[in-house]
């Protein structure tokens, strides 16, 4: 009798994720949870487009393949397109899913020529905005995505219904679209009794500690935070310390040094850069300013939701479903009211950690980001 083979072990089908960079924005945390469940039973790359960062570290670490430019001239870039065709072009992946505007152009596009067959996924991360918000060359990308939309895309898949109604309005017309939200309970992160401590002794012992987070981007509006900033000190002085955290938000970027420099109160800032902790910086804070135009899906809200930070929103487009006792919307953009309510929260006096503490505790384990379980239901049927 002839001896039955073993089976060989059956090949991971391909999948590509295309982002614009891997820094440390929003897009890239979530494309970094979607890449943490896919290489289980997918045979993945990501691919940046522009540049990489701490993203792209944190990808590795997780054993996923990446590839970025190797520089951040034009040629590097333009090589890292060709090797996204070649890559489509010879892997033939099943899935490839996009984030961003040039991603889901430039990924959608080669994916549609290189691997017809495959199923390609747009990822809107943002609100539609305004040129002057945005610059020319996304407000351009934003209008041709929208025409190619009916085309390239398997489905579009949305981080809110405003961004949702938003891109309709403009032409984006998927053959499906679906809405799929962050929230808190995705945070993989709770408040950290023990990192406040560590972050501030010392200096900051006593402090009222206003805390703001986003990239250095005239939509995150840090020119905002800082006026309400200097505008409150001079009103009520006492013990402030103001928090400045993000991509480029450091004492290397000059517009921001010479903005603090000319403030009178640059000794009562922080600026933190790039922060790969971010369980610290929300436990330190005494409460979150957001002072942005317009957010897709605010990921500084929900982590602070979920480590319990009291946090204000100036009027900011796309939170007002957020709905938590901790969180106060202004419902106009209104410096003077920004300052009145910031100085309210001072007088009311820094919360005890144990209201900080009190709560549900995070299980074990990183929870499950929103769009992970939706792409499980979602490729289990492509």
């Amino acid at each position: 009798m002839p001896r039955d083979r073993p089976e060989a072990p059956r090949a991971k089908p391909a999948a590509v994720i295309v982002i614009n960079a891997l820094h440390s924005g929003g897009a890239e945390k979530t494309c970094i949870e979607l890449a943490r469940y896919m290489q289980v039973d997918y045979d993945l790359e990501v691919v940046g487009l522009i540049l990489g960062g701490p993203a792209e570290e944190e990808l590795r670490s997780l054993g996923v393949k990446v590839t970025v430019p190797a520089g951040s001239g034009m040629w590097q870039k333009l090589t890292a397109c060709w090797h996204l065709a070649s890559l489509l072009r010879q892997r033939k992946p099943e899935v490839v899913i996009t984030f961003l505007y040039l991603a889901d152009l430039v990924g959608g596009c080669l994916a549609r020529v290189m691997a017809p067959r495959a199923s390609v996924f747009w990822n809107i991360r943002n609100n539609v905005l305004a040129r002057n918000q945005v610059g020319a060359v996304s407000h351009v990308l934003a209008r041709v995505n929208a025409y190619l939309s009916r085309i390239v895309p398997s489905a579009i898949v949305y981080c809110s219904q405003v961004a949702r109604t938003q891109h309709e309005s403009i032409g984006f017309r998927g053959k499906r679209s679906s809405v799929v939200e962050n929230s808190p309970g995705s945070v993989p992160f709770t408040f950290s009794a023990e990192k406040r401590d560590a972050l501030r002794r010392g200096a900051w012992n006593g402090d009222f500690v206003f805390l703001f987070v986003g990239r250095f981007d005239r939509v995150k509006r840090v020119d905002v935070y800082i006026e309400a900033c200097i505008r409150l000190y001079r009103r009520i002085g006492g013990k402030l310390r103001f928090l400045v955290a993000g991509r480029a938000m450091d004492a290397e970027n000059p517009s921001l040094r010479a903005a603090l420099e000319s403030s009178g109160i640059g000794e009562r800032f922080l600026l933190l850069g790039h922060v790969s902790d971010q369980q610290e910086i929300y436990s330190a804070a005494d409460c979150l300013i957001v002072t942005s135009e317009s957010e897709g899906s605010p990921n500084a809200v929900y982590e602070a939701m979920a480590t319990r930070l009291q946090t204000i929103i100036f009027a900011t487009v796309g939170t007002e479903a957020i709905d938590d006792p901790r969180v106060r919307r202004l419902e106009i953009r209104d410096m003077e009211k920004l300052v009145e309510v910031m100085a309210e929260t001072v007088a009311r006096g820094i919360p005890p950690v144990s209201v900080r503490q009190s709560g549900p505790d995070k299980p074990a384990g990183i929870p499950e980001h929103p769009l992970v379980t939706f792409y499980k239901s979602e490729l289990r049927c492509t």
